[in-house]
């Protein structure tokens, strides 16, 4: 539940709370739609390799390596900006 103190509830206006509660509705919103990328992913990523690994044999792992290079640093980069 929400607590505030009466000099808070002074201060703060029903628009800043319903402000606040439909921010934190659409956090949860989109947790549910992006929290399957976490399972597809890999899946998708492991079905793609053995696609290319029976088209083009060894050398699909030269591009899964790559795209896991820049997937890492596409996580550094995200974590540095965030930051700022």
């Amino acid at each position: 539940s929400l607590r505030l103190s009466s000099s808070a509830m002074g201060k703060t206006t029903t628009g800043q709370i319903v402000n606040l509660l439909s921010n934190d509705v659409n956090r949860f919103d989109q947790v549910t739609m992006f929290s399957h990328y976490l399972w597809v992913g890999p899946l998708q990523a492991i079905a793609v390799t053995a696609l290319l690994w029976m088209e083009i044999g060894i050398s699909c792992l030269a591009g899964m390596v790559i795209l896991i290079i820049l997937l890492l640093l596409q996580s550094c980069m995200g974590n540095s900006f965030s930051s700022l």
